[in-house]
């Protein structure tokens, strides 16, 4: 089973085996990434999916030295479970 992450000027769309089963919907804000929703279709819960959504977002704030903001639920707490990614969190 693998995970494929596709990104578009709005959203991260999760596929396993070519099946889309996860979307996380963000916004940018100036030097921010604004984290909205992440949703995973019921049948791929459990699978990691949120998590590899949410660290294509991360890694691409930090890549693009950016910060982001979790006004999303899952994503609030993926940054609390994982310190790696707690220097991306704005204010």
């Amino acid at each position: 089973m693998s995970i494929e992450i596709t990104r578009t000027a709005r959203s991260y769309a999760a596929y396993l085996d070519g099946l889309r089963v996860g979307e996380l919907i963000y916004a940018r804000r100036d030097n921010e990434i604004v984290a909205l929703h992440t949703v995973v279709e019921e049948a791929a819960e459990g699978k990691g999916v949120g998590g590899a959504l949410a660290r294509a977002l991360l890694d691409d704030v930090r890549e693009g030295g950016l910060k982001v903001v979790a006004q999303c639920p899952f994503v609030a707490g993926f940054l609390d479970r994982h310190p790696e990614y707690a220097d991306l969190r704005a204010g």
